[in-house]
Order: structure tokens, then C-alpha cells, then sequence
């Protein structure tokens, strides 16, 4: 059984790599309106096996693997039904493509992210964390924290606009 901050750091991949991998399989079946279920199914086998996933490899390469095998055998149902299909040789043309593509500037903005949030204060930390991650409300946080809901207000606005402005400084000095 994995540890929880093995399941955490999980869920942190897999959602970060969500966009990259709805790329993926939309260059795997152009114009197909079965995307979404496709994903789906890749993120549900990504979740049975995250214990097989080792933290630090390369999640994306594993993750597409993954998506590609989903891909493959939706093409397979495809050719039961006599629809026209990519060739394996191609699908594995365009995955080793994606997998050498540069970072979407997406990537590139939760990179800067996670940097900007290791950045702030322990205390700021923590309520962002509470806010946004809990998905706690003002009111509820007031009690928590034992201050006015309107001076927490102000304290994530600020902390919105820290985050902004580092956001923006990594992004143009490329150390996202």
C-alpha cells in the first residue's frame, strides 16, 4: 500500500499532466468525438496502477504509454465496427514525437506555480493551502484562523497578487 504522500504526489502529477494528456490522445484520434472517454479510461488505469509508479521516473513517457494502449485498443474496437484506423507505426511515430515536444506554456505557468508557492511564507502557505486546496470559504476560514473574514479577504488578495507577479518574473526570465 502506497504511502499518503506517495498518493499525494500522485494526484499532484496526475492532474498536472491532464492537459498534456488530452493532447496526446487528441493527436491520437483527430476529430474524434470519444476524446474524453478515451482519457477517462487512461486516467482510471493510471489510478489502478499508481503503486506500479515509481516516484521521480518520467511520469509523462509513463503516462502516455498508458494513453497510447487506451488508444490502441479503442482503434482495435474501431476496426470490429469496420472504421478507418491509424496504423500502430504511425501511433508510435506520434508518441515518441509528443514525448520529445517542448513544455506547453501551460506547463510552463504551474512550473513557475509550485515555484512561487515553495516561495511564500510558511504562514501564507498554509492559508492558500486551506483556501483553495480544502476548498474552504472565507466564513469557515475566519473561525479557523480566529480573523474577520474581511481582512482574510485582503491577506489572499495579496498573496494572489505576490503570486501573480512571481508568476509573471519567472515566465519572462524563463526560470519557470
Amino acid at each position: 500500500m502506497p504511502s499518503p504522500s506517495h498518493t499525494t504526489e500522485f494526484i499532484s502529477l496526475l492532474t498536472s499532466h491532464q492537459t498534456a494528456l488530452r493532447g496526446f490522445i487528441i493527436s491520437l484520434l483527430p476529430g474524434c468525438p470519444d476524446v474524453c472517454d478515451v482519457l477517462q479510461e487512461t486516467n482510471i488505469v493510471l489510478w489502478e496502477k499508481k503503486n506500479s509508479y515509481t516516484l521521480g521516473s518520467d511520469f509523462k513517457a509513463w503516462a502516455f504509454t498508458i494513453a497510447r494502449n487506451k488508444v490502441m485498443k479503442y482503434w482495435d474496437k474501431q476496426k470490429k465496427q469496420q472504421k478507418t484506423t491509424l496504423s500502430a507505426e504511425l501511433m508510435s511515430a506520434i508518441h515518441e514525437a509528443k514525448l520529445q515536444q517542448a513544455p506547453t506554456q501551460l506547463e510552463h505557468q504551474l512550473t513557475a506555480l509550485q515555484s512561487c508557492l515553495q516561495s511564500l511564507k510558511p504562514d501564507e502557505q498554509q492559508l492558500i493551502s486551506a483556501r483553495y486546496s480544502s476548498h474552504n470559504d472565507l466564513k469557515s476560514l475566519s473561525h479557523t484562523w480566529n480573523r474577520p473574514t474581511g481582512s482574510l479577504r485582503v491577506t489572499l488578495c495579496r498573496i494572489r497578487e505576490k503570486l501573480r507577479t512571481c508568476i509573471e518574473l519567472r515566465l519572462k526570465g524563463g526560470l519557470a
